[in-house]
C-alpha cells in the first residue's frame, strides 16, 4: 500500500539544508520502509494557490509567501526551492528510497485569516486573491476565507505569468489557466504531484451547506455546472503535467452530501480519468476529541470512507488506470493546537485498523480496501519534528493493519448500499429537497451502537447473500426477491416517496402522499431500556402509517419512523436541525434512540439469518465493532471511541459478540479462542452460552482504547 507524509517547508529553516533534510529523511524512513508502490512527501509551501499562479518563469523570482510563518522562505527564490527539492531527493536516495515522490499541497480558498484581524493561527494573505477577487465570490464554508468558484470567468490583468507573459485576457476560464501554470511550475521545480486541498472540490466543506444552501438548486442544469468546472480543473492539471499525479481531498463529510448538496459528483470526476488519488479527510480525533465536532468524528469518517469508496470503485470501471483511494492517519497539526497522537493514541490505533480495512464489496464479491495512507503533519505548530518514538508507534500499527488489509478475503457485518440510481433520480427530479439520503451519516451513528459496518457496495453489485443485512440508501428501484435472498435485514433509509413502492409496502408501510415539514417532534422507542418519550428532530418527510401486522421500532405520535415486516424495513431517520453547524450539540438530533433501535434491528436480523451479531448495546455505553477475514484468519476489532454527550470513552466497555461457525467457515468441532493481537493479554474463551453453531464471546475494551482480536484454534497444552 502507498504511503505519503506531509510537512510545512518552513520547518527546514534557512539554507544550507543538509542537516535538516537528513534529519527529516532519517526520522520518517520507518514510515516508508517495506513494499509500497508509491511513497511520497507533500510540502506545504504557503497553503494558497500563489505558488502556482504567481510563477513568472524566472528562476530568481522570490517565493510568493506573505505569512509570518514563511518569512524566511519569502526571501528565497523558485531556484532555491528547486535546489531544496533536489537535495531532498538525493538524501532519500542515499537512505534507500530512490523512488520518493515529491508534491505540494494547495488550498482552494482565496486567503485564510484566523482569528480575524490578528491572524494568530492563520495569516495567509494572497497576491493572487488581491488581483482576482472575482474568483472567490462565496463565503459558504466555515473556513475563515472566501471560497473558490471555478466557474467564474477571470477579469483581465497584465501580470507576466509563465504561461501568459502578456497577462490574462478578459473572460479567460480559471481551470485551464491554473492547469497550465501548474504544468510550468512543476516542470521547473521537478514536482511529481499536486494535492488539490480544501475548497477545490467545491465550497461545501465540513458542513452540509453548499452553493445553494442545505440542498441543491431547483435547476439540475445549474447544479451540473459545478461538477463540470471541477472536472475541467482536474483535467487541466493532468493534461499540463501528464507524468505527474493529481491528488484531491474530500470535503470532510460524505460523498452523498458533496454531490446532492455541494453539486460536485465525485464519481463523474473520477470517471473522467484525470484524478489519480483521492484522500478521505479521516481526521476523526481532531474533530471529535479537540474541536467537539462529533459529526465528523471517528465512526462518521469510517462511513464516509466506505461511501466514497463505492463512488470511486464504480467510476474506476470506466477507466484504464484506477483512481487510488487513501485514508488519512492524523498525528498532530502543523497550525492548530490539537494532538491526537499523544492525547488519544488508542483511538488512533483503532483508526489505523478500521480505515485500512474499510472496504467496498465489488461486482465479483471481492472486498476492495484503500490503496494507501496519507499521514498528516510531521511537524507541529511549535516547530517540533515528530519523534522517533512516535514514528515507531505509527509504523508498527500501520504496518500490521496494512499487512492484514493486503490479505483481506471477506468482510462481515451490515453493509451500506450506495444507490447511484436512486440518488440520480432524486437529483434530476427533486434536487431542492431533503430526502434523508445521507446514509453515511446514518451509518456513522449506528456504528456507535454495535452495528458492525465495515463495508459498502453498490446496488448493481449486490452479492447473492449477505446475512448481516444492509442499510440501503434511497432505493428507487429494487428487485424484492433479490433483496430477500440476501437473508439478512434490508433497511431502506430515506423519505418514503423516494423509495420503491413495492419495498415500502413489503415493509408494512402505507403512504399518504402528504409532505410534512421538518422540526422537533415527540418520539418513542420500542426497547424497554430506552426513554418512553423524548424529543427528536425529524427532517421533511412523507406522512405514513403502519399496517396492523408491522413491527414499529420507533414512533412519533402515531407515525412510524422505523417500521417493518422482516426482512424488509423502512427507516425515516432523524436529521440535523442545523446542517450548517459544524458541531453536533444535543439539539442537532435530539436523541440517539432511533440509531440504537436501527442497530438492534440489524443485529437481530443478522442473528436470525446466521450472520455475525452483537448483543444489544446500551445507549449510554456505545462501542464500535468490526469483523473481517484476512489470510484465512478472522479478526474482530473493538473501539471505545466516544466523547461528549453521546458517550464517554474514559470508562471501559463490555459487549458480547456472536460468531456463527458456518458464516465464518469454521468446522463444527473447531475449538477456537479469541487472541488479542495488539495487547499482551491471555486468549479469551467462548462463553458458556455458546451453542454448537454460534461462538459467543464476552469482551472488554479499555478506556479510549482499541482491541484487535484473532479467532484462532486453542493452543495445545
Amino acid at each position: 500500500m502507498d504511503r505519503w507524509v506531509e510537512i510545512d517547508i518552513d520547518w527546514f529553516g534557512d539554507p544550507p539544508w543538509d542537516r535538516t533534510i537528513d534529519e527529516f529523511v532519517a526520522r520518517t524512513l520507518p514510515l516508508f520502509a517495506g513494499e509500497h508502490e508509491l511513497r511520497g512527501v507533500c510540502f506545504n509551501v504557503g497553503w494558497l494557490a500563489d505558488l502556482v499562479t504567481e510563477w513568472t518563469g524566472r528562476p530568481d523570482q522570490r517565493l510568493p509567501l506573505r505569512s509570518r510563518r514563511f518569512a524566511r522562505w519569502a526571501r528565497l527564490s523558485y531556484e532555491d526551492l528547486r535546489r531544496f527539492l533536489a537535495d531532498l531527493r538525493r538524501s532519500a536516495a542515499a537512505a534507500g528510497i530512490p523512488d520518493l515522490k515529491l508534491g505540494v499541497l494547495v488550498a482552494g480558498l482565496g486567503e485564510v485569516v484566523a482569528p480575524p484581524v490578528t491572524g494568530s493561527m492563520y495569516d495567509l494573505f494572497s497576491d493572487w486573491h488581491d488581483r482576482h477577487p472575482e474568483l472567490y465570490p462565496l463565503d459558504i464554508s466555515p473556513l475563515p476565507g472566501p471560497d473558490l468558484d471555478p466557474r467564474v470567468l477571470m477579469h483581465p490583468d497584465d501580470y507576466a505569468y509563465a504561461t501568459r507573459p502578456e497577462g490574462i485576457r478578459d473572460g479567460e476560464p480559471f481551470p485551464e489557466f491554473f492547469g497550465e501554470q501548474w504544468g510550468a511550475v512543476a516542470g521547473f521545480l521537478g514536482l511529481d504531484l499536486i494535492h488539490l486541498r480544501d475548497g477545490f472540490l467545491g465550497p461545501l466543506l465540513y458542513t452540509r451547506v453548499g452553493p445553494y444552501g442545505t440542498v441543491a438548486a431547483a435547476d439540475p442544469a445549474e447544479n451540473e455546472t459545478w461538477t463540470d468546472a471541477v472536472r475541467r480543473l482536474f483535467r487541466a492539471c493532468k493534461d499540463a503535467h501528464p507524468d505527474g499525479l493529481v491528488m484531491a481531498y474530500s470535503s470532510g463529510i460524505s460523498g452523498t452530501a458533496e454531490w446532492l448538496t455541494g453539486c460536485v459528483d465525485l464519481e463523474a470526476i473520477v470517471a473522467d480519468g484525470a484524478l489519480d488519488i483521492f484522500i478521505d479527510q479521516t481526521w476523526g480525533g481532531a474533530w471529535q476529541d479537540w474541536w467537539d465536532d462529533t459529526w465528523k468524528g471517528w465512526t462518521f469518517q469510517l462511513a464516509y470512507l466506505v461511501g466514497h469508496g463505492a463512488q470511486i470503485r464504480g467510476a474506476n470501471e470506466r477507466r484504464a488506470t484506477p483512481c487510488r483511494q487513501y485514508n488519512l492517519i492524523e498525528t498532530w497539526d502543523g497550525w492548530e493546537p490539537w494532538d491526537t497522537l499523544h492525547d488519544t493514541p488508542g483511538k488512533l490505533e483503532w483508526a489505523t485498523w478500521a480505515f485500512s480495512h474499510a472496504a467496498v464489496v465489488g461486482r465479483d464479491g471481492r472486498p476492495i480496501v484503500p490503496e494507501g495512507t496519507y499521514i498528516s503533519w510531521m511537524n507541529d505548530w511549535n516547530d517540533r519534528l515528530i519523534t522517533t518514538t512516535d514514528v515507531a508507534f505509527l509504523a508498527r500499527h500501520l504496518d500490521a493493519a496494512q499487512a492484514s488489509a493486503t490479505g483481506i478475503e471477506a468482510i462481515f457485518g451490515p453493509m451500506i448500499v450506495h444507490d447511484r440510481g436512486g440518488l440520480a433520480a432524486k437529483y434530476a427530479e427533486d434536487p431542492a429537497s431533503n430526502a434523508s439520503e445521507w446514509v453515511e451519516d446514518q451509518a456513522g451513528m449506528v456504528l456507535k451502537f454495535g452495528a458492525a459496518i465495515l463495508a459498502g457496495t453498490r446496488a448493481e453489485w449486490l452479492p447473492p447473500t449477505w446475512p448481516e443485512g444492509v442499510l440501503w440508501q434511497l432505493p428507487a428501484t429494487i428487485e424484492l426477491e433479490q433483496a430477500r435472498a440476501l437473508g439478512g435485514p434490508v433497511v431502506a433509509t430515506g423519505r418514503a416517496d423516494r423509495i420503491d413502492a413495492a419495498l415500502v409496502a413489503a415493509a408494512g408501510v402505507r403512504r399518504s402522499g402528504e409532505r410534512l415539514p421538518d422540526g422537533y417532534r415527540l418520539g418513542m422507542p420500542s426497547s424497554a431500556d430506552l426513554p418512553r418519550e423524548e424529543r427528536v428532530h425529524i427532517p421533511e418527510r412523507e406522512a405514513v402509517t403502519a399496517a396492523d401486522d408491522a413491527w414499529v421500532g420507533y414512533d412519533s405520535r402515531g407515525m412510524p419512523l422505523l417500521v417493518g415486516r422482516a426482512p424488509f424495513y423502512h427507516w425515516q431517520p432523524p436529521d440535523l436541525a442545523d446542517p450548517g453547524n459544524p458541531l453536533i450539540p444535543h439539539s442537532q438530533i435530539g436523541t440517539t434512540s432511533p440509531y440504537v433501535e436501527a442497530a438492534r434491528v440489524l443485529n437481530a436480523g443478522a442473528a436470525r439469518a446466521g450472520g455475525i451479531s452483537v448483543d444489544p448495546v446500551a445507549a449510554h455505553e456505545p462501542v464500535t465493532v468490526s469483523c473481517w477475514r484476512s489470510y484465512g484468519t478472522v479478526h474482530v476489532l473493538l473501539g471505545n471511541l466516544e466523547s461528549g454527550w453521546m458517550g464517554d470513552a474514559r470508562f471501559p466497555r463490555r459487549l458480547t459478540v456472536n460468531l456463527p461457525r458456518t458464516r465464518l467457515g469454521l468446522s463444527a468441532d473447531a475449538d477456537m479462542v479469541l487472541t488479542p493481537a495488539n495487547l499482551d493479554a491471555p486468549s479469551i474463551e467462548p462463553d458458556a452460552s455458546s451453542t454448537p453453531d454460534v461462538l459467543r464471546f464476552s469482551l472488554t475494551v479499555g478506556p479510549a482504547a482499541c482491541v484487535v482480536l484473532r479467532l484462532e484454534p486453542r493452543p495445545l497444552a
